[in-house]
C-alpha cells in the first residue's frame, strides 16, 4: 500500500526507500504526460528525468492542497513544455489558413461516445499548437489563463486555438468514421 504522506516526510529526508516508492507509483503515469507532449520518445524522457528531479527537489513545497498526483502532473507538463520551447518545435503564434476555416464549429451531430485511442491518435495530426492547447485544456484542466502565461499567449488565442483544434479534431474523426465505414461496405 502507498502510504502517500509517509513516503513524501522519506523523500523529503533524502530515504532512497521513499525516493524509489514515489517513483515506482507514479512513473507510469508520469511518463504518459510527457510522451503527449512529446512525439520524440528521446525529448519525452528527457522532460521525464527533468520533472521528476524537480519533483524530489521541491517535495519539501508540497502543502497537500491537491493530490500529489495533480502537483505532480503539473510539474511534468510545465518541464514537457520547457522542452518543447527549447526545441523551438512550438509555434505560439497561430496561422490561420484557408484549410482551418473550411472546418465546422457545429458539434451538433457528435456522438456520445468517442473511441478514446482513435481520438488520441488523431489528435498527433493536429498543429502542435492546437494540440498541446487542447491537451492543457481538455486533458489536463488548465484554464485559458494559465495556459496564456505558460505558453506566452493572449488569452484570446488559447481560447481560439481551442476552438479550432475541436473544430480540426471533429472533422479528422469524421472522416475517419466515413473511412471505417467505407471499409466494411
Amino acid at each position: 500500500m502507498f502510504a502517500e504522506k509517509q513516503v513524501i516526510e522519506g523523500c523529503i529526508k533524502g530515504d532512497r526507500l521513499a525516493q524509489e516508492a514515489l517513483y515506482n507509483r507514479f512513473s507510469g503515469k508520469m511518463l504518459a504526460v510527457s510522451k503527449r507532449y512529446l512525439k520524440d520518445l528521446e525529448s519525452a524522457e528527457d522532460a521525464f528525468q527533468e520533472a521528476f528531479v524537480k519533483v524530489f527537489t521541491h517535495l519539501k513545497n508540497f502543502t497537500f492542497q491537491s493530490s500529489l498526483e495533480t502537483w505532480m502532473t503539473r510539474i511534468f507538463i510545465n518541464e514537457s513544455i520547457n522542452k518543447l520551447r527549447s526545441m523551438k518545435r512550438l509555434a505560439l503564434q497561430v496561422n490561420i489558413d484557408d484549410q482551418t476555416r473550411q472546418f465546422a464549429e457545429n458539434f451538433e451531430e457528435a456522438p456520445d461516445k468517442f473511441d478514446a485511442e482513435l481520438v488520441m491518435m488523431l489528435m498527433e495530426k493536429l498543429p502542435e499548437n492546437y494540440k498541446i492547447v487542447l491537451m492543457m485544456y481538455a486533458i489536463d484542466g488548465f484554464s485559458h489563463k494559465e495556459i496564456s502565461e505558460k505558453l506566452n499567449m493572449p488569452e484570446s488565442t488559447s481560447r481560439s486555438s481551442l476552438t479550432r483544434a475541436r473544430s480540426m479534431l471533429w472533422q479528422l474523426y469524421k472522416n475517419e468514421q466515413k473511412n471505417h465505414e467505407s471499409r466494411r461496405i
